[in-house]
């Protein structure tokens, strides 16, 4: 029983980080666009494999399908079909991450969550007959930097892990 309330706690922590890393963009505007994506991306991706690791379940594919709501709340996700799009890339990444979390597989996982969201964002947009420039704007922010997001995501959730397993 208290293993259970364990998971939820972490699950609970992981997700109001994820939250306000999310916010980030509002607290400093100042922050241009293009680094905006790249360190938000990252974090986001960390908080969704600590949990994993953390809590050795699959709360965080909930985490990951709970914050695009969030993002078009906040204006982040202009259209709202992509709610779905980009919670099941954060689900695929976190449940992944767990299953090839000692594997060299790993890597492959950002990979894997780009090409999800990048076909997801084409499939909208062509559905929904979006403006040239909404539409080049979605795409481009679903492709590569996704890698790169999720790669960093990784190597911060396994410095942190590494350095608490130190401490302890």
């Amino acid at each position: 029983m208290q293993g259970k309330w364990k998971v939820f706690v972490y699950a609970g922590f992981f997700l109001a980080l994820a939250v306000i890393f999310q916010g980030i963009r509002f607290v400093f505007p100042m922050i241009p666009g293009p680094v905006n994506i790249f360190l938000i991306g990252s974090l986001v991706n960390m908080c969704l494999m600590l949990a994993v690791w953390t809590t050795e379940s699959y709360w965080a594919a909930i985490i990951g399908m709970f914050l695009p709501v969030i993002a078009f709340f906040q204006g982040m996700l202009p259209v709202v079909l992509m709610i779905p799009v980009v919670g099941f890339g954060n689900a695929l990444y976190a449940i992944l991450g767990k299953r090839m979390q000692r594997n060299r597989l790993l890597w492959c996982v950002p990979f894997v969550k780009a090409a999800v969201l990048y076909t997801g964002t084409c499939a909208v947009t062509l559905l929904l007959v979006l403006p040239e420039r909404i539409a080049a704007m979605l795409s481009f922010l679903m492709s590569w930097p996704q890698i790169i997001t999720g790669f960093a995501g990784i190597v911060l959730a396994r410095t942190i892990l590494r350095r608490i397993k130190k401490a302890n």
